[in-house]
């Protein structure tokens, strides 16, 4: 396999399955008949609002901008895929500004300014090429991103908000305007077209149900060691994992955990963080690079005790617990199961099915973060 071309940058799906990626109009029935127009709108600009208002998210509830923000990606990649792959089903969207009319008196006033739109009356709007032709399809879906973190109140962002857009701040807004005008050609498309079936098999080996990576640059495909002891250095400090792992567990449970708290956008960075060790781990576990790495390591006891989930033999053999993890879940399913957990996790609602196997699974989680650690770090 050309792990390359799973490259996280540039046209490439994300957030679709097998049959959605063959069938992306069952993604568009699936989104609108969940949600109307309306209503789709306005929690975009809720989403917005909570960019630039001090708590905001409280008052909308950080799993309301988290399905917001899913919707959205789902549907970018839908749209992206109608747009590449049938473009006869983007029907352009013709604008009917000049035939708009204010009741009454003002209306013949009006008239006055119709000059200005002639040059457009006629001009249809392809919304999809302008939308995806601006800035690759990972370009959008990363900016929407920390967008959803800006919103959820991710502290480690919190120095410098500006830099993390790829965009002008003053383009904020335009972005937005770019989403909401992509909605609603997404419900034109859906309304027009529902009984086609378009086929976009080519995209299909992009599916989040099957195993490959998603999260890692062609840099970090090639060295995907390096990039682990990166995520320790820059991102996560890993003394400090059992702890958070055992906290986010906690908020499963609690329904006023946020309540009582700040930031749940560091959730979504948190688990970020996670898939791509989850990643690299599997990357290196298929070139046989940790292989290479599982020799016995002398590991003081002081290092010892960082390891608060291994036993000694774990600790000896950390290659085992990566193909228990792997063996337990499949790669894809352990990302799909840690964006479940964050959904529960910012729901004030919903609760784990079953607690023991929970438990049991973010044990699995535990043992291979630190079984990773060790193979790469020391």
């Amino acid at each position: 396999m050309k792990y390359t071309a799973f490259c996280c940058y540039g046209n490439r799906i994300s957030s679709l399955t097998k049959q959605e990626i063959k069938n992306p109009l069952s993604v568009l029935e699936t989104i609108y008949t969940q949600r109307e127009l309306k209503s789709f709108k306005e929690n975009l600009w809720d989403l917005f609002s909570s960019i630039y208002r001090d708590q905001h998210w409280r008052k909308k509830g950080a799993a309301q901008l988290n399905r917001i923000y899913i919707d959205l990606i789902r549907l970018i990649d839908a749209l992206w895929l109608i747009y590449t792959y049938h473009p006869q089903l983007c029907t352009p969207v013709q604008n009917n500004q000049g035939s708009i009319k204010t009741p009454g008196l003002m209306n013949n006033f009006n008239i006055l300014f119709t000059c200005r739109r002639r040059n457009n009356k006629q001009a249809p709007r392809n919304t999809l090429k302008s939308f995806y032709k601006s800035r690759s399809l990972s370009a959008i879906k990363k900016n929407i991103y920390n967008y959803l973190q800006l919103a959820l109140n991710a502290s480690y962002m919190n120095s410098n908000k500006d830099g993390y857009f790829a965009l002008p701040e003053y383009n904020v807004v335009d972005d937005f305007l770019k989403i909401e005008g992509l909605i609603a050609h997404g419900s034109s498309i859906y309304s027009n077209c529902s009984k086609q079936k378009p086929r976009t098999g080519k995209a299909v080996k992009f599916a989040k149900n099957l195993d490959h990576t998603t999260t890692l640059s062609k840099e970090e495909i090639v060295n995907p060691a390096y990039h682990v002891r990166n995520i320790y250095l820059q991102d996560l400090r890993f003394e400090q994992i059992y702890e958070s792992i055992k906290i986010w567990e906690h908020s499963f449970y609690n329904k006023d955990f946020w309540g009582k708290t700040d930031s749940p956008g560091n959730i979504l960075f948190f688990t970020e963080c996670i898939k791509q060790l989850i990643d690299c781990t599997w990357l290196m576990t298929q070139t046989g690079e940790l292989k290479a790495a599982d020799e016995k390591k002398d590991i003081s006891n002081s290092k010892r005790k960082q390891f608060v989930a291994l036993n000694n033999q774990e600790l000896n053999q950390p290659l085992l617990v990566i193909s228990s993890f792997f063996d337990h879940k499949k790669m894809h399913e352990w990302k799909i199961q840690l964006d479940e957990w964050t959904e529960i996790s910012l729901s004030q609602t919903a609760i784990p099915e079953n607690k023991i196997k929970t438990s049991e699974d973010l044990n699995y989680l535990l043992k291979f973060v630190e079984a990773s650690h060790l193979l790469t770090c020391l």
